[in-house]
């Protein structure tokens, strides 16, 4: 608003000056400049009030747009009317703010959601859509009918839903787990067009029934790229994964007894982090002959063996493999990890079921063995 105070007054200035006004007539405080006479204005400027920004070709506007933000794009064109319209013509729409600011402005997303999106012209192509929303049913119902609607009418060659939850961490028990699954199943349900286009899928905190992730595999048959923290079908569940595209698995402090790879032609990375103590086989591989990067990371109390000659027999092609047990090599005669879980972090992240402290005291450890132990 302030920008345009300064335009009116550089306009009654041009009539002033038309009517005889001109810059010698002005106080001599706004004249002067520590001391010295305001150099006079450039002709243009003294000419009129000039929006170089909105004189620059659109595509090139559009590609300066889509370096930063959709939220800051859109602020950006209500400066000028000559702008207004770019923002439904950017091939990128990306809302990625981070939870304190998703906190303040939530309501904000699904609205300038649908306003980019209904407002398209279906000739112009969506070469990423990246949304990052809570999970709450109006603004969820909301963004998946909008973005339903353009995968019907408009390309759309990238697609990702981020849901977060309103709870997490401690705060989260397995009754809100159980409670955000249900709706997010509801928001499944609502929105089928949505989730057929969808090519990326991150969760967090739900507990969902048995047979939930493998029906929503099956239904996203474009997903690309699923993550998944703290999301299982109950204590000790069994995972079976099977997609004919999915390319990038993250697996995160779930309660899976066992994740079974299946059949997953195209996969190339997969995370697997923090699996349950008590879980004998927590990874089994199957089909997935594309698998070039695996990360496995532990930080709690197990006094089980983890055989990757085992586990990476089905698997020649991994040539990246990390493995990060916050621990250290303990005997001489065996690769063994030991470590002590005494970072609070993962304390924090885990919901408070009332169990009791590990002790510290106790042997605690994990033995990774290889194939050069068996001999």
């Amino acid at each position: 608003m302030e920008l345009n105070r300064c335009r009116r007054g550089r306009r009654d200035s041009k009539r002033e000056a038309s009517n005889g006004g001109s810059l010698s007539e002005l106080p001599a405080e706004v004249q002067a400049c520590n001391g010295d006479m305001l150099r006079e204005l450039p002709a243009d400027l003294e000419a009129g009030d000039r929006d170089r920004l909105s004189e620059l070709p659109a595509d090139l506007l559009l590609n300066i747009l889509e370096r930063v933000g959709t939220l800051d794009a859109v602020k950006t064109c209500i400066l000028s009317k000559k702008m207004q319209k770019l923002p439904t013509m950017l091939s990128q729409i990306v809302i990625d703010l981070s939870t304190d600011d998703l906190v303040r402005i939530h309501t904000v997303v699904a609205n300038v959601t649908n306003k980019i999106l209904n407002a398209r012209s279906s000739k112009i192509t969506i070469r990423k859509l990246k949304l990052k929303f809570f999970l709450s049913p109006s603004h969820c119902l909301s963004i998946g009918k909008c973005v339903g609607l353009a995968m019907a009418d408009q390309k759309v060659d990238s697609a990702e839903f981020e849901i977060l939850t309103p709870r997490n961490g401690h705060l989260c028990t397995e009754a809100y787990r159980l409670f955000f699954a249900d709706q997010f199943n509801d928001f499944f349900r609502d929105c089928p067009d949505a989730f057929a286009g969808l090519t990326g899928l991150h969760l967090q905190y739900m507990r969902f029934g048995e047979s939930d992730i493998t029906n929503i595999l099956s239904y996203c048959k474009q997903l690309e790229s699923l993550s998944l923290f703290m999301c299982d079908e109950g204590v000790s569940s069994v995972l079976h994964v099977e997609h004919a595209r999915l390319v990038e698995l993250v697996i995160s402090y779930c309660e899976f007894k066992t994740v079974e790879l299946t059949f997953l032609p195209k996969l190339q990375r997969m995370t697997f982090n923090s699996w349950p103590s008590c879980a004998e086989h927590p990874l089994a591989i199957g089909f997935v002959p594309e698998l070039s990067k695996l990360s496995l990371a532990k930080a709690c109390f197990s006094h089980k063996t983890l055989k990757l000659s085992q586990l990476l027999a089905n698997v020649p092609s991994v040539n990246d493999l990390s493995l990060e047990f916050r621990s250290e090599k303990t005997a001489a005669d065996a690769t063994v990890i030991d470590y002590v879980d005494d970072d609070p972090f993962f304390l924090s992240e885990q919901p408070d079921d009332g169990a009791q402290e590990p002790d510290v005291t106790a042997d605690a450890y994990y033995y990774v063995e290889t194939a050069d132990d068996q001999e």
